[in-house]
């Protein structure tokens, strides 16, 4: 992924990398926020993706990478969900039991580093009281929507 100052694709005039300091969008129960996200932006104010495929690579990073590394909890039951806790196996509590903030720092290939910071419940443990989400396959599912938010957020224009 390489990030080079490409015409705006909005009006065609020249752009400079610039950074958008904090964006955030929400997808409950997931809340994603941008830290010193670098953009493309233009004299007339237009604010775009570095590349073109920056979306999806750091969707796919996050997914496949980053959100992998997080405590979850494992699922079991069809019908009637329980969720266990992945150190000792005990039963997780129905309720969350506060809000957690992961901080991921990404340093993707030919993009300025960034910071992305995922805010979720979590949920304690009765057993070990180690903290940890209800379910990694869910959180994962609401990346996609809490992302976009932060990208119109910051501004960024759609493409294509």
């Amino acid at each position: 992924m390489k990030a080079t100052n490409r015409p705006c694709p909005s009006c065609r005039a020249e752009t400079t990398l610039g950074v958008v300091q904090d964006s955030s969008g929400q997808d409950d129960p997931l809340e994603v926020t941008l830290r010193a996200l670098p953009v493309l932006r233009c004299a007339q104010g237009h604010t775009h993706f570095v590349t073109i495929d920056f979306p999806r690579k750091l969707l796919e990073h996050l997914v496949k990478e980053d959100e992998r590394q997080l405590p979850a909890a494992e699922k079991k039951g069809l019908i009637f969900k329980h969720f266990l806790c992945a150190d000792c196996g005990e039963e997780l509590l129905p309720k969350p039991d506060h809000r957690h903030m992961f901080e991921v720092d990404l340093d993707l290939p030919d993009v300025a580093p960034f910071v992305v910071q995922l805010s979720m419940p979590v949920y304690r443990c009765s057993g070990c009281a180690k903290e940890q989400l209800h379910s990694l396959i869910e959180i994962q599912s609401h990346t996609p929507g809490a992302l976009a938010k932060a990208f119109e957020a910051a501004g960024i224009a759609r493409e294509g």
